[in-house]
């Protein structure tokens, strides 16, 4: 460029020069003039060919500004950072799957973890399974090479230690809240370089979620029913504090008794507890427990017989996998908690598979 820019200045040079001899000397004037537009033109091709090369400087510099590194940082509190955007994943959350389908982004994925594949999860068809929460298939790891592993947490650490020893970026999805759904969407569509969908995934469960909730937030407390949800029967296992499905009771208008124990997690609960909190509504997924397909499961147990949702039939049995898989379908199981606790405003319940 400094070579360039010394050359058109030599030019304009010469041009100036020729000019004031033409001045001078009448009897050269043609030759001069010819001289003067030779030299006119080479610096006019000069200057195209240098404002060309300014302008590639200009865009490759614009190009490189967007490939900027992606930083996010995980439900474990970990920050990833990624050069590009993951072209080859491997998903051992279930609900991450889910959320890749629903931005576009299956033709990234090339593995899934066991417990999909054993258990003919419909999005994980096709693909194999590389580890679950036991222990990660590192050969098979290694030979596909991926870009990234989405996780659920509880994997053994020296499995995500040797994962990361080979370049390949972890991300653990640990959603507590509604709210932490929305930023886990688009933090998968980042890394996948989808994020504009992601976006409209996420606004739409926010818009979703909010339209429920606007309709149950200035109730007061008396008017919220107790809620228990059922994880198991025997021993019984509830959730509490810190939990995505105590989340859902508080924006479904209810009250998580157990919550209100101040239990956190998800926790054994005993049957006397429950008996001395007497909810008004027991809600069970048809997963967990798998012998609860129905409402009599729980009506007809006769350690709740004395409970007020037992007595009053208040026992609903919701699809689980809308209640314990956080992500854009969410707005499922939110819609079955509000209206299993809120039926005058929200209609009667109905289970949606």
């Amino acid at each position: 460029m400094l070579r360039r820019t010394m050359f058109t200045a030599g030019i304009i040079m010469i041009v100036i020069m020729i000019a004031c001899l033409g001045a001078f000397s009448g009897c050269r004037d043609q030759v001069v003039k010819t001289e003067s537009e030779e030299a006119a033109e080479v610096l006019e091709e000069n200057l195209e060919e240098a404002s060309g090369d300014a302008e590639e400087e200009i865009e490759e510099a614009g190009q490189e500004t967007s490939e900027a590194p992606i930083v996010i940082t995980d439900g474990l509190g970990n920050e990833i950072t990624m050069e590009k955007p993951a072209e080859k994943v491997i998903v051992f959350a279930p609900s991450s799957l889910e959320i890749i389908n629903a931005i576009g982004g299956m033709d990234r994925v090339i593995g899934v973890d066991n417990w999909s594949v054993e258990n003919n999860e419909l999005l994980a068809e096709g693909f194999e399974g590389f580890g679950d929460y036991e222990g990660f298939n590192m050969e098979k790891i290694i030979e596909v090479d991926p870009d990234l592993l989405i996780v659920l947490s509880g994997n053994p650490p020296e499995d995500i230690e040797r994962v990361k020893g080979y370049g390949i970026s972890i991300y653990t999805a640990e959603v507590e809240s509604l709210e932490s759904v929305y930023v886990e969407i688009i933090n998968i569509g980042k890394m996948l370089g989808l994020e504009d969908a992601a976006v409209q995934v996420s606004d739409e469960l926010k818009s979703g979620v909010e339209e429920y909730y606007l309709k149950v937030k200035d109730l007061e407390d008396e008017e919220k029913p107790g809620v228990f949800y059922m994880v198991y029967n025997e021993p019984l296992w509830s959730a509490g504090i810190d939990t995505f499905i105590d989340d859902l009771i508080v924006f479904a208008g209810g009250i998580n008794i157990v919550s209100a124990d101040g239990i956190e997690g998800y926790a054994e609960y005993s049957v006397e507890k429950l008996i001395e909190n007497n909810p008004d509504i027991i809600i069970a997924g048809d997963g967990g427990m798998y012998d609860a397909a129905t409402p009599d499961f729980i009506l007809e147990d006769e350690r709740f017989a004395t409970v007020n949702a037992v007595i009053n039939s208040d026992v609903y049995i919701v699809t689980e996998n809308y209640v314990v898989r956080p992500n854009q379908d969410s707005i499922n199981g939110l819609a079955m908690m509000a209206t299993a606790i809120h039926p005058e405003i929200f209609g009667d319940f109905e289970m949606i598979r």
